[in-house]
């Protein structure tokens, strides 16, 4: 498509040599504002990504990817139910749960509790919680009715330890002569649980679900189901044959999966997402526009060799080639180095991040504050690629005018003032 001496004459133009020197300093200046402008892109949205997986990761880590609610809100036989739900494909775990509200008082202190009451092997097979363990064990956990597993930002505020009790009231209580008086359990705290969000470590408390059951009045009956897929991505695949399941088991309730319950959520992070990329491309765009002014201001200097180009022969197809090739030379390599950039900045943030630290005393990134020890990074290829052809799109389109003005130089208007 192009000739050996287009890409000679091309590259030759882009050399930094005599009086045309100038144009190509502004021309490296426009190739590092499209590597600005697609490394700070690659980097916000391996970040952003991040963010999303890292929240992903958290949410149903405790909810699960679908979950099945009785109407009424109480499910007997229900490990029958989970073994029957447990044969659909791409159905990993069914956990059953039951759920309530209660106030906790440690001392003098109390807060708001929100408490789960599971099997101790379906706590210890929730990999979330059980390999985020700080302090104490699982092991402990259900060989007695009054264990009780809690997170490490409620320890920390309460200074709670291992063995520490800590009193639940619920409201639902029950009704003497003297009016109704609130159920009160003690519970002793056999572990403590760190996964880095915090509403879990300061909120959440697991109990076995048999004291649950008694605590809240449930009998022999569980609030929900939780189902554990394979991959958060196999729920719009499994969802009809999981829902076509529990009807055919006589199962009457609400089937939701991670989507619905956190549809407001994630949404926001998508649109936040997506006008970051917009706002972030307006960058790329504005070294575009040096690129213009780059090829013009060099289709100006380079006038009389453009004349003469055409006198020994050149067509005006020929010298158009030989301005694209500058232009989306400079869009080429500022895109690639930005690419290459972005991604080695955003798999190395963290590592980044504590230097700049290290170095100006000033704290980037509170894990107090955000409470996610590490800035999360995850480089979506596909979004890269669409990074990359954006760049490489208006870096194209920013040399077609230039290149075409070139083309159309009159050779002997040219000539005759030289």
């Amino acid at each position: 498509m192009f000739r050996s001496y287009e890409w000679k004459v091309a590259l030759k133009y882009l050399s930094v040599k005599g009086h045309d020197g100038f144009v190509t300093v502004i021309a490296l200046f426009s190739l590092f504002g499209i590597f600005l402008g697609v490394g700070a892109l690659v980097v916000t949205m391996s970040v952003m990504g991040g963010f999303r997986e890292e929240l992903l990761g958290k949410v149903i880590g405790f909810n699960g990817h679908v979950l099945y609610q009785p109407f009424g809100g109480k499910m007997p036989d229900y490990d029958q139910a989970a073994l029957e739900i447990s044969t659909v494909r791409n159905v990993v775990k069914v956990r059953p749960i039951l759920e309530g509200q209660a106030m906790a008082m440690m001392g003098d202190n109390g807060t708001f509790a929100l408490v789960r009451g599971i099997k101790a092997e379906d706590l210890k097979s929730q990999d979330l919680v059980a390999s985020n363990i700080v302090l104490g064990s699982l092991d402990e956990f259900g060989t007695g009715d009054n264990d009780i597993v809690i997170g490490q930002r409620l320890a920390e505020k309460y200074g709670l330890e291992i063995g520490s009790d800590i009193t639940l009231m619920s409201p639902k209580g029950r009704i003497t002569a003297f009016g109704m008086v609130p159920r009160i359990q003690q519970f002793t705290v056999v572990a403590i649980f760190e996964v880095g969000e915090f509403n879990y470590d300061s909120s959440y408390f697991f109990v076995p679900l048999a004291a649950a059951q008694t605590y809240f009045q449930y009998g022999d009956q569980v609030a929900a189901l939780e189902v554990t897929l394979e991959h958060a991505d196999l729920v719009n695949e499994t969802y009809p044959e999981l829902s076509a399941r529990i009807a055919d088991a006589g199962l009457a309730g609400r089937v939701v999966d991670w989507q619905q319950l956190n549809r407001s959520f994630f949404n926001a992070l998508e649109i936040e997402k997506n006008a970051m990329f917009i706002i972030l491309s307006l960058i790329i765009l504005v070294a575009v526009f040096n690129v213009i002014s780059t090829m013009i201001m060099l289709v100006k200097s380079k006038t009389r060799d453009i004349a003469v180009l055409r006198t020994m022969g050149a067509s005006r197809t020929s010298i158009t080639r030989i301005f694209f090739i500058i232009g989306s030379s400079i869009g080429f390599l500022g895109t690639f180095l930005g690419v290459a950039g972005g991604i080695y900045l955003a798999n190395n943030l963290q590592w980044v991040s504590d230097i700049i630290e290290a170095m100006t005393g000033a704290t980037i990134w509170d894990a107090e504050t955000r409470f996610i020890t590490e800035i999360p990074s995850t480089v979506d290829n596909m979004e890269v690629l669409a990074v990359a052809v954006v760049s490489l799109t208006l870096s194209l389109l920013a040399t077609i005018f230039p290149a075409l003005r070139a083309a159309n130089t009159d050779p002997v208007k040219a000539l005759k003032y030289e």
